[in-house]
């Protein structure tokens, strides 16, 4: 072999090293990855004196979700998801025993968004992190971009002090607790039901053009309706929301109708809907009861307001 074919043979051998260093590089970067967030998740793991982990805890991505919460996984990955660690722990020389589970959801609003989905307005609450409930063997809770879970077994008349004790002991790790959505604050608190907010990110009012909904329900002698809030980009994009609304409906047999500065819609159960815009933000009541929807105008109108007068 001649000395030009010894020194290209060497250039391919060296360059393929690389590529396979390179990779190798790579690789240990992404596994690198997934431990330091494994670990992050275990850091919130509490130390809680006469209770020991039962089992190793259990670490889920968005691709194997499904494997420990079938047929709820969708939900989750619909506030973008980032994962989950479930730990077991056993009360020392008792029967009793506390699952606790550790969603990552990977910023606060999202954190909201699955847990506002899943309690309900009679709950009662409980003063822990952001927002939490606790009824009967279970504690829910969020702070930060954590949505965290608690469920006690054979716990009998200690059940609601050892979920409240593993609870505040995660929270107490949780540095950054996050904040209350801010758009919250745009609706008038006049007949507000407490506890009703909403966040929903994608397919709001079952359209896959409206995402970034915010609701609450609103309760009074003559009935009960919701107010909703939707948060587009600019105001030409609302604008366009709010046109390819008006456009399915004027296909159908239930067509909004002009009404000074807003539009109004009598569905088919009865209910009427009142929609309009401000900024990049399309807002309005929904279920109405027939014959309800002026009584709601002043809840209409103040909800204007406060959007057109919000920073």
């Amino acid at each position: 072999m001649n000395r030009s074919a010894v020194c290209g043979f060497l250039y391919i051998f060296i360059f393929c090293q690389s590529i396979i260093g390179l990779a190798l590089i790579g690789q240990g970067s992404a596994q690198s990855t997934t431990r330091s967030q494994a670990e992050d998740l275990q850091f919130l793991l509490p130390a809680i004196q006469g209770w020991k982990l039962a089992e190793t805890p259990q670490l889920y991505s968005p691709e194997n979700l499904y494997e420990y919460i079938d047929g709820a996984a969708e939900a989750y990955l619909g506030y973008d998801f980032q994962q989950l660690l479930v730990s077991t722990f056993q009360k020392e020389g008792t029967e009793s025993s506390l699952t606790l589970e550790i969603y990552d959801m990977g910023s606060p609003l999202e954190a909201f968004g699955i847990f506002s989905s899943e309690r309900y307005p009679e709950i009662p609450e409980i003063s822990l992190g952001l927002a939490g409930y606790l009824e009967g063997e279970v504690l829910n809770f969020i702070s930060g971009q954590y949505y965290v879970k608690l469920l006690c077994y054979n716990g009998e008349a200690g059940t609601a002090d050892y979920l409240q004790e593993f609870g505040q002991a995660v929270d107490r790790k949780i540095k950054n607790k996050g904040s209350w959505p801010a758009l919250f604050k745009a609706f008038p608190a006049a007949n507000l039901v407490k506890n009703s907010e909403k966040y929903i990110k994608r397919n709001f009012m079952g359209f896959n053009f409206l995402s970034h909904g915010y609701a609450v329900s609103y309760r009074t002698e003559a009935g009960e309706y919701d107010a909703f809030i939707i948060e587009a980009g600019t105001a030409g994009e609302a604008r366009t929301l709010l046109q390819k609304l008006l456009e399915f409906y004027a296909n159908e047999k239930v067509p909004f109708a002009p009404e000074d500065n807003r539009y109004r819609q009598i569905n088919k159960y009865g209910q009427e809907i009142l929609i309009s815009q401000v900024k990049n933000y399309l807002f309005g009541l929904s279920r109405l009861p027939a014959g309800l929807a002026d009584q709601a105008l002043p809840t209409f109108n103040q909800l204007k307001l406060n959007l057109e007068t919000a920073r």
